[in-house]
């Protein structure tokens, strides 16, 4: 039985209980997003919103439910499939719990930079991760960025012994575990909503982020430490139901995809400026800013790749990103 055969069943079973399904659906899209309302990742959903209503002359309208007012992402994406959320922007590693491909996304060190990375995200990859997440009963709209990944710490971090034996938090995903595991940490996964206050009693060390979500969060007030290191590009995307998807008018599809890609593209634009922009201003904030050696990070990324891209697939996925 395919994995889309499997969302489709339980989609029945939600229409079996009442939950809304897309023969039930509104005008009105429902979408939940994780950041506060300070972030890139609002100022993106509020576009998307506006584009929609503009692009339909209104006859489809956007919601928004900022700061995980329905739960943290993984909640979000089981509402989705059960039709109580239309759209949400959960993170590759999350989406990889149901659609697996996407874990080639969180592979450590696999983009060089920030020009590789955009690149990449917005040609021929993009293209490959809608046709295969549609298998699994989910429409990916665009494609988004939490930016370059660094690590935060209670304590300082020079280098990368120092990380050896510290509790750090990671997101819901077996290989941002098993990546800090082999940096030498002990990796804790915790909800997004959840990292302030680990940090803050001390139940983890450290965690990782981006400069500008260590900003907006205030995750600098608990882990003043900020060990620039750019392990992952982190990457998100807008995605909704695939079966809701295509129960809409082929118009109105077609004015999602576009927009999702535009919005996507603009996205990446100023998430890069705000990621550039806050770290002057985290420094400004008396922030620990420092910059250890990745090589050794590197090196010990390597067994993680081996360990979790499995199929010919995900390597034809990863040979793809290398290759741009």
């Amino acid at each position: 039985m395919k994995r889309r055969d499997i969302m489709l069943g339980a989609a029945a079973l939600a229409m079996a209980i009442g939950v809304a399904t897309p023969a039930m659906a509104e005008t009105e899209f429902r979408l939940a997003h994780f950041s506060p309302t300070s972030d890139p990742n609002h100022v993106t959903a509020t576009a998307f919103a506006e584009r929609v209503a503009e692009a339909t002359n209104g006859e489809y309208t956007v919601k928004i439910f900022p700061s995980a007012q329905l739960g943290g992402e993984v909640d979000a994406v089981e509402g989705l499939l059960l039709g109580t959320i239309d759209i949400t922007m959960p993170s590759a590693a999350v989406i990889a719990n149901w659609v697996p491909e996407m874990n080639v996304l969180n592979m450590p060190f696999i983009f060089r930079d920030w020009d590789h990375y955009t690149e990449t995200m917005h040609g021929d990859l993009l293209d490959e991760m809608i046709e295969i997440a549609a298998e699994d009963n989910i429409r990916v709209l665009g494609a988004l960025t939490s930016g370059a990944r660094h690590i935060m710490t209670r304590e300082p971090l020079e280098s990368f012994e120092d990380l050896r034996g510290r509790k750090i938090r990671t997101v819901q995903n077996p290989v941002h575990v098993a990546t800090f595991n082999a940096f030498g940490a002990n990796a804790t996964a915790i909800a997004y909503t959840e990292v302030y206050s680990s940090l803050q009693t001390g139940v983890v060390d450290g965690g990782d982020a981006a400069n500008t979500n260590y900003f907006t969060e205030k995750f600098y007030e608990v882990a003043p430490n900020w060990a620039q290191v750019s392990w992952l590009f982190y990457s998100n995307f807008i995605i909704m139901r695939e079966d809701e998807f295509q129960q809409l008018p082929e118009e109105t599809q077609e004015a999602l995809q576009q927009i999702g890609r535009e919005i996507g593209q603009d996205h990446f634009m100023r998430y890069r400026q705000s990621d550039e922009e806050k770290l002057s201003e985290l420094v400004a904030e008396g922030v620990n800013v420092t910059e250890p050696e990745r090589a050794p990070f590197q090196e010990a990324a390597k067994s993680v790749h081996e360990e979790f891209l499995k199929s010919d697939k995900e390597r034809e996925l990863l040979q793809m990103i290398m290759d741009q």
